[in-house]
């Protein structure tokens, strides 16, 4: 017999995941209305249209069913098992749910839909859909998705939900672990109001850059998500000036930074910003970054050896990729190894906690390396003295604890490991080192730029290890490694049963 057993959910429990489920149904179903607004403005194909219109009137259905068969009656307090279970299925089906049109319209099947709903969701930015000018209601969804990724659909639910479902534990479970108040409630209303303040700003600073409406609405949501998706094939490169790509450098800036900071900021608390350890990983990472990747290739020769030019093509693609975001604005298909390597470290670095980038974060590395620093101290250092243990970060010093350490050096590890395993498996299909280690950093850290590899005859493993990386990078490593726990806890269970 096992040594323990793990509790099945409780009944009342998995009512009140399926209440809530109903609920964010309706809102992707009421989401599908703006493309369809925007199929009928810019006359896009018949299909397009009836997918759209088709995949809102089922999301909406579904969603009542659900909302009206799982009364409020029978809602409870979630265990955290509960809770991490319940932010892993709900980002499944909204990746169903934002696939949907994809399968209607005929243009992929439902794997590849659900591909691209997840890579969307989660602010990848991966596509199967060939690279051309897709119908605007197309990629009004694709950015729209990637949108509300960003923020957050337990950020959305949360709103919504009574206390007495335990609010605090559905907010941790979605990889956030800060806070702007006590209050959970109060805190995700400021991060939503926040989260409109900047993707207003952003889509102001681009009008006034010369962008029409709709790219400016388009590029400002992929680039506040750090989500990638561009309109065009080209991406950012597609428009020539300069003064473009400074505006997105801001924008995946601002997406990329701790949004409890910012929130301080924008409160007055500003004096001691640059004290505060994710700040400055931020800017040694970029600074240094930029450096290394534009002085190999200014000795080697791009851009006519124009340093204006290539720092700025630099530094575009390095904060693009430590925020996640994807974005680029030149080619970089012939920079040189050192400039990839650059490149794919930071996509395992990503930004901030409690930003929509992806990758391990910033605060959970430094500590790491200060904990290096700390215990190699304590073995210089006179047995009985005690070594602060502290960072300063969101305006305060914070006392570092041996637990939280041992919780992030498992985080992490457990990040390399389903990097490990994602690599080889895709390396065993595609047959290429390179491409194989870009793309599996680019998918576990939500980054969604790599060679050109993907498309809808990639082989069905790849995109089901992809999907997955997509998936646990967004939302982070616990809801899925307690998936593989729980339903190996329950064949073990099954298998004991059965030999007895």
């Amino acid at each position: 017999m096992n040594s323990f057993t793990i509790n099945k959910i409780k009944t009342n429990e998995l009512k009140t995941i399926g209440h809530y489920t109903g609920y964010v149904c309706i809102v992707i179903g009421l989401f599908m209305i703006i493309p369809i607004i925007c199929a009928i403005i810019f006359h896009d194909e018949v299909k397009y249209l009836n997918s759209f219109v088709s995949s809102s009137i089922i999301c909406v259905a579904i969603g009542f069913l659900l909302w009206v068969g799982f009364s409020k009656k029978n809602l409870t307090h979630l265990s955290l098992k509960g809770s991490l279970i319940f932010v892993l299925s709900i980002w499944g089906l909204t990746a169903l749910a934002a696939g949907l049109p994809y399968v209607i319209s005929g243009d992929l099947n439902i794997l590849d839909a659900f591909f691209e709903g997840m890579s969307g969701i989660t602010t990848t930015g991966f596509s199967l859909l060939p690279p051309c000018e897709h119908p605007f209601s197309v990629a009004i969804w694709a950015s729209l998705t990637q949108w509300l990724g960003g923020l957050g659909i337990i950020v959305l639910l949360l709103v919504v939900v009574p206390s007495s479902v335990s609010l605090k534990r559905l907010y941790f479970a979605e990889g956030r672990t800060e806070q702007m108040t006590p209050n959970i409630k109060h805190t995700t209303i400021i991060f939503i109001k926040l989260y409109l303040l900047l993707t207003s700003i952003g889509i102001i600073l681009y009008l006034l850059a010369g962008l029409n409406l709709f790219d400016a609405i388009c590029y400002c949501f992929c680039g506040i998500a750090t989500g990638g998706f561009s309109v065009h094939p080209a991406s950012v490169q597609y428009f020539q000036t300069p003064i473009i790509q400074l505006i997105t450098m801001c924008i995946m800036i601002l997406g990329g930074l701790n949004f409890v900071v910012i929130y301080r900021v924008i409160k007055g608390a500003w004096r001691n910003l640059y004290k505060d350890i994710e700040i400055k990983a931020f800017a040694f990472l970029v600074i240094s970054s930029t450096l290394l990747i534009g002085l190999s290739l200014y000795f080697q020769g791009f851009y006519n050896h124009d340093i204006l030019i290539i720092l700025r093509h630099s530094l575009f693609q390095v904060v693009s990729v430590i925020t996640s975001t994807g974005f680029s604005s030149t080619s970089i298909d012939n920079w040189s190894p050192l400039c990839y390597t650059v490149l794919i470290l930071l996509m395992f670095t990503g930004s901030s906690i409690c930003s929509t980038s992806g990758g391990i974060k910033l605060y959970n590395i430094v500590i790491l390396f200060k904990a290096i620093w700390w215990e190699v101290k304590s073995m210089i250092l006179p047995k009985n003295t005690i070594i602060i243990k502290k960072v300063f970060h969101d305006n305060k010093y914070r006392d570092v604890s041996d637990k939280t350490i041992k919780t992030i050096l498992i985080y992490v590890i457990s990040y390399i490991l389903i990097f490990i395993a994602s690599f080889i498996v895709i390396a065993i299909f595609c047959n290429d080192f390179q491409i194989a280690f870009t793309i599996t950093a680019s998918s576990l850290g939500n980054t969604g730029l790599a060679p050109t590899y993907l498309s809808v005859s990639t082989p069905l493993i790849v995109k089901i290890v992809m999907i997955i990386d997509f998936w646990a990078g967004r939302i982070g490593v616990w809801p899925l490694l307690l998936s593989i726990v729980y339903t190996t806890n329950i064949i073990q269970g099954k298998i004991e049963e059965h030999r007895e």
